[in-house]
């Protein structure tokens, strides 16, 4: 028999509080594993939800996440997807009242047979707050992988100032990612920003590493590496980076 779980998370901040959950997914052989995780951050809040998933390579991963911050409050998503042969991952943010703070941060690194769908949106239904989204990515082998990245800005939220950032790296001629950034904004007082690159390692960076003694894999390795740090730092703790460091590292190995 295969395992299956089907975890489901609720936090709730109250007026002022503040926490930090770190949730880690690892799982047997052929596992399957369905989460959902809800945050509601009343006003002043500070929460910050991160997620390491390193479940089995023949397991199967579906996860939903939602959150909503209240007036002045601030909520975080920091999502690792590093295992699973199929990782599907949904991930929003509600924005119903001023002066919140919004960030969804995530890295997916699919290697061998491995699959990756990430869908992430952030809306915009109360103006004068703000929200970033930041996604790192990289594929070898046969890895294949998606992100859809949705920021939507209501009419009437004026004053919505809205980030996107993705970027992949292709590591090799079989490896596949599709990066598809969407806004919708219905303001007209309001920043929007997105922006995405897929692509291979620069060979400029290549060239001046080998220059300098360093060899082509090793010069590979500590590119893609620190490629992947601006959404490493997101995450909460020293020692949740470092593993998060050491599963890229082997993933690269």
């Amino acid at each position: 028999r295969h395992a299956a779980i089907f975890p489901w998370t609720v936090v709730l901040a109250e007026r002022g509080g503040r926490l930090c959950v770190v949730e880690r997914v690892t799982t047997d052989a052929a596992a399957f594993v369905c989460g959902v995780a809800e945050i509601v951050a009343e006003e002043h809040a500070d929460v910050t939800y991160a997620a390491v998933q390193r479940a089995a390579d023949d397991a199967r991963t579906i996860a939903s996440r939602v959150a909503r911050p209240g007036r002045n409050a601030r909520v975080c998503w920091a999502l690792a997807e590093l295992g699973a042969d199929l990782a599907v991952s949904d991930v929003g943010i509600s924005i119903e009242e001023p002066g919140a703070d919004a960030h969804i941060s995530a890295l997916f690194f699919p290697n061998g047979s491995q699959h990756v769908d990430i869908v992430s949106t952030v809306d915009h239904r109360a103006g004068e707050a703000a929200s970033e989204t930041l996604v790192k990515s990289a594929a070898r082998a046969r890895g294949q992988a998606r992100f859809l990245g949705n920021i939507r800005i209501a009419p009437h939220a004026q004053g919505s100032d809205a980030r996107l950032r993705d970027d992949a790296l292709l590591l090799s001629t079989t490896a596949h990612v599709d990066s598809v950034p969407a806004l919708e904004i219905g303001a007209n007082d309001v920043k929007a920003y997105h922006g995405a690159t897929v692509g291979a390692i620069d060979a400029e960076q290549l060239f001046y590493m080998e220059s300098r003694g360093i060899e082509r894999a090793s010069a590979e390795r500590m590119i893609a590496l620190g490629f992947f740090e601006p959404a490493i730092e997101r995450f909460p703790s020293a020692t949740l980076r470092d593993e998060i460091r050491a599963a890229l590292a082997a993933k690269l190995s």
